[in-house]
């Protein structure tokens, strides 16, 4: 008689052996934005927006995470979060590609293995932003991530909290407004400081 483990390290060898590995994509098209907001356990969000390359740029702003229970790991889930707001209703990872959650490779991991790409959370919040390949906001990819979800999870894989990624309108000037914020003055003030200008040469002249 065949052991139960034989027959899982045999199932195990085919998953393996019928997984692809994730291709590149650049289908992004641009001003898209997609947004997971969290409000209850945790705060703060998941976007994905488009980079001019087609690539998606995401940013990871997430606060107040429990002070045991971590490295925390979030996930890319197959489905919307029910109206209930039960995390596991939202399914498995997104996974078009039949990726291994234990793989080195990146392209070899699921889809929607944020954490397992770019790096768990250690600590109570994190604050980064990467690009990352291997998803796509384009809806005929099926790496799609728009209208999905995002959970996130303790270390032991239980579910803390979890949010649908809706459609948010990009906002094309957020970047020159940061790039002048961050150069000691924003638009708003370069542009009163014209007018005042403006306003004094008039009565000069």
């Amino acid at each position: 008689m065949v052991s139960i483990h034989k027959m899982a390290t045999v199932l195990a060898t085919c998953l393996v052996a019928n997984a692809d590995k994730a291709p590149k994509v650049t289908d992004s098209p641009a001003g898209v934005k997609y947004v997971a907001k969290f409000d209850k356990k945790i705060s703060g969000s998941v976007e994905f927006s488009s980079a001019a390359n087609g690539t998606v740029v995401v940013d990871v702003n997430l606060d107040n995470l429990p002070t045991s229970g971590g490295p925390f790991l979030y996930h890319v889930h197959e489905h919307t979060v029910p109206t209930d707001g039960n995390c596991t209703g939202a399914g498995g990872h997104l996974n078009p590609y039949h990726g291994n959650k234990t793989a080195t490779e990146p392209d070899e991991l699921e889809a929607g293995d944020l954490s397992g790409r770019h790096g768990e959370i250690k600590g109570t919040s994190i604050h980064t932003s990467y690009v990352d390949p291997y998803i796509s906001l384009n809806q005929d990819n099926k790496a799609f991530v728009g209208n999905l979800s995002v959970v996130v999870h303790y270390h032991n894989t239980t579910a803390i909290t979890c949010s649908n990624i809706t459609s948010e309108a990009a906002s094309p000037s957020s970047s020159a407004s940061v790039s002048s914020q961050e150069n000691g003055a924003s638009a708003q003030d370069i542009s009163s400081w014209a007018l005042a200008g403006a306003a004094a040469l008039g009565l000069l002249m």
